[in-house]
């Protein structure tokens, strides 16, 4: 069942995220905190906006409960009680997609997709909801937000109503969308290893990370977990300051997720090195955490010498009020 010497499931008592938050995470969030209009943004997100997802789910989903997908809820629970994550409301759609994700920062909601855990055994879920607890534990979800507003096109109708900034649209709408991406593909990085701390067994989040990448029922039982590892063993081979330029022209463009292959080759770092055991055992310190990247914080202090000196006392207009 684990992969810790007990064989069973070790429930991480006091565990912080920073025992196993991934090094880009850290930076990149620093990177994207240190742009100047980031606190005025967050503001806005004490709107409606958590409120109206919550009744979507409600209303358009199935909840999980002791009562109702009682086998599903025990390893939810399960999940909850290993990494210490307060328990969200859980619900699964039927829209067929390869996905789960989580929402609300106020009173978070995991989601899982059907389709999904239809091609998942069982503690391959449990990586899989584990990974969403940890967008939680992480406190991601504030951020997540952000995204949102970037897609949907309500920053633009926030940056509108403050005088003078209308010129700066395109460079600040170029920083915020670099440095949140940047961020955002890093912080999967610390949640699937959240996902393998809460379900303790590293070929199952392997397996699940493979199904991710590439899934057939017909050939579901000609899939091969030695040949993925393979292949995100191969990334060793590649330069990495050439594989660093290639994910930063070909992931910038709006993409939430790194490479499933990429993502399996972390994770692998995580168990070799080391931590992944030092957690269980609770012997893992918590780091410092490092200066933040140089690029995204490049980027941020151009921004900032550009954005009004008085921009901390500019009142936003929420557009969802009259």
């Amino acid at each position: 069942m684990s992969d810790f010497d007990s064989g069973k499931r070790v429930v991480l008592s006091g565990l912080s995220t920073n025992e196993y938050e991934h090094s880009l995470d850290r930076t990149t969030l620093d990177a994207l905190r240190r742009i100047p209009i980031l606190p005025k943004l967050i503001e806005l997100i004490q709107t409606p906006t958590s409120m109206v997802a919550r009744y979507a789910m409600l209303g358009s989903n199935l909840r999980v409960t002791e009562k109702q997908f009682s086998s599903l809820y025990k390893i939810f629970r399960e999940a909850c009680d290993v990494l210490e994550v307060p328990e969200p409301l859980f619900y699964i759609s039927t829209a067929p997609e390869l996905n789960a994700y989580t929402a609300c920062p106020d009173k978070p909601i995991v989601k899982i997709y059907s389709y999904l855990l239809d091609i998942l055994e069982e503690d391959e879920i449990r990586f899989v909801i584990g990974h969403e607890l940890s967008h939680i534990k992480c406190r991601h979800l504030i951020y997540t937000v952000l995204g949102e507003l970037i897609e949907t096109g309500v920053l633009r109708v926030i940056v509108s109503t403050i005088p003078g900034m209308g010129a700066l649209y395109t460079p600040l709408e170029i920083s915020l969308n670099y440095a949140f991406y940047q961020w955002m593909r890093a912080s999967e990085y610390t949640c699937d290893r959240g996902g393998f701390l809460a379900c303790q067994n590293f070929d199952a989040a392997c397996r699940a990370l493979m199904k991710l990448a590439g899934y057939s029922r017909t050939y579901a039982n000609e899939i091969n977990l030695q040949e993925f590892f393979a292949q995100a063993q191969a990334f060793d081979d590649v330069n990495e300051t050439a594989l660093g330029k290639v994910q930063q022209i070909l992931l910038s463009f709006g993409q939430t997720h790194p490479w499933a292959v990429l993502r399996a080759r972390e994770l692998m770092k995580f168990k070799d090195g080391g931590d992944y055991d030092k957690i269980l055992r609770r012997e893992m310190k918590a780091p410092e955490s490092p200066p933040p990247a140089a690029g995204t914080q490049e980027s941020a202090s151009a921004l900032s010498s550009m954005l009004p000196k008085d921009l901390k006392d500019i009142k936003f207009k929420n557009p969802f009020k009259k």
